[in-house]
């Protein structure tokens, strides 16, 4: 599973990057991305750092790192899943419609949060309050999309 910065830095701020590792057991990241998220005095800073020291977030370069006309986070994360074969967590729209160009699977933060509650790793109450994290640190969800995502958690 190759993640970009977005999903890190918010499940980081929220207390939560461990369901990643719960999920996934590794996740691979490009130097990039490690760039954007290892920021000292940044919130998720200690804990992401810790992450890739203890090795289940790894950190590995597409060998072809070709122009998407991207940030070089999201850049170098669509091509290392393009490489890799891989599917990729991204929350930016217009990388999530870049990637699915590419034929690359796409994951959003949210849909990590309903693979916990399927796998029974939190409940709906907690998915709940997740995504009420989430939006407060800075996750943009429509408010169609908020009332789809509250409707399937009732």
């Amino acid at each position: 599973m190759i993640c970009n910065s977005t999903p890190l830095i918010l499940l980081a701020r929220i207390n939560k990057l461990e369901l990643l590792k719960k999920l996934f057991g590794t996740i691979t990241i490009p130097e990039d991305v490690k760039k954007e998220v290892i920021v000292e005095n940044k919130p998720g800073f200690i804990v992401l750092n810790n992450a890739i020291k203890d090795k289940w977030i790894r950190i590995r370069n597409p060998k072809n790192n070709k122009e998407l006309n991207l940030g070089k986070g999201e850049n170098a994360a669509i091509n290392l899943a393009m490489e890799a074969k891989d599917k990729l967590i991204i929350d930016d729209a217009v990388g999530i419609r870049v990637a699915q160009e590419l034929n690359i699977e796409t994951l959003r933060t949210t849909t990590i949060i309903f693979m916990a509650l399927k796998k029974k790793i939190i409940n709906k109450e907690d998915a709940i309050e997740l995504i009420n994290k989430l939006i407060e640190n800075g996750y943009y969800i429509s408010n169609e999309y908020y009332a789809k995502i509250l409707t399937k958690l009732k």
